[in-house]
């Protein structure tokens, strides 16, 4: 643990370099006025994990240099253990308003130091183990995040991506084939994608897949989502397509099967 000490004198900087030394993994830098150490933490330095600050510091106090060292962000959360001769409340009301974590007196225990410097330890483990939890939790959401235009990989079998129908068209035998084409576009899915979370985004393809699959059940089709809100699909066959019957069926299975929850929208539009 890096340790940043701030006092005048001596004989405490001298005291807590001696309680230290003997515990592993402490590493202590020591200043004896505020100004210096603000100019220390603003040089190209590894990060302080815990700050021993003296409350009367010549210059700027130790309550003043808590407090800037709390608008540092890399500083929001690391432990600052105070150190005073004084138990006046007022003074200890303004150090905890300030930023500081915790207090000891003079003069001070070798003993003590140590206990309070373990606790900052564990707290500071904490505090570190909190922002890795969010670091991932972003990481996460990041990955979750969906591209309104990107060709999204959906869980029905029987909806694949434009490369893959393609890639079945190609391998299909040679010979004349009667066949329609169509596309299939989701009415305001780029506000929708804005106003919903990335899960809901997707239950509104998958939603959407599935009314379109069940609208075809009876016909030989292909389809495959492109992105953009956009399904394209093929008939084969040489059966009229009915665009309006086709509609009508996506939109009573939609009607039916709809969660208003779960997407976090009304039911959404759709224009062949």
């Amino acid at each position: 643990m890096r340790i940043l000490a701030v006092d005048d004198d001596p004989v405490i900087l001298d005291l807590l370099e001696r309680a230290l030394a003997d515990n592993r993994g402490y590493e202590l830098t020591t200043c004896t006025s505020g100004e210096d150490a603000l100019k220390l933490l603003k040089g190209p330095i590894a990060p302080f994990e815990c700050f021993l600050l003296d409350v009367m510091l010549p210059g700027i106090g130790g309550i003043e240099l808590c407090d800037a060292i709390r608008q540092t962000a890399a500083y929001r959360t690391a432990p600052i253990i105070m150190i005073t001769a004084s138990r006046e409340p007022d003074l200890m009301e303004r150090a905890f308003y300030a930023g500081a974590t915790d207090f000891m007196s003079k003069p001070l225990d070798g003993v003590e130091l140590s206990a309070r410097i373990v606790s900052a330890s564990m707290l500071n483990d904490s505090l570190h183990r909190e922002r890795e939890a969010r670091h991932t939790l972003a990481d996460l959401t990041a990955k979750m995040k969906l591209r309104f235009d990107e060709a999204v990989r959906l869980s029905n079998p029987e909806v694949t991506d434009l490369l893959a129908l393609e890639n079945t068209l190609l391998r299909m035998p040679e010979g004349c084939y009667a066949m329609t084409l169509f596309s299939i576009d989701v009415m305001g899915l780029r506000g929708i994608h804005r106003a919903v979370s990335p899960m809901a985004f997707r239950y509104h393809l998958e939603a959407v897949a599935g009314a379109a699959v069940d609208a075809f059940k009876h016909r030989t089709a292909r389809l495959a989502y492109t992105g953009s809100g956009r399904f394209m699909g093929v008939v084969m066959g040489r059966e009229r397509f009915d665009r309006d019957a086709v509609l009508t069926g996506i939109n009573a299975s939609l009607s039916s099967d709809w969660d208003a929850t779960a997407s976090g929208t009304p039911m959404p539009r759709r224009s062949g």
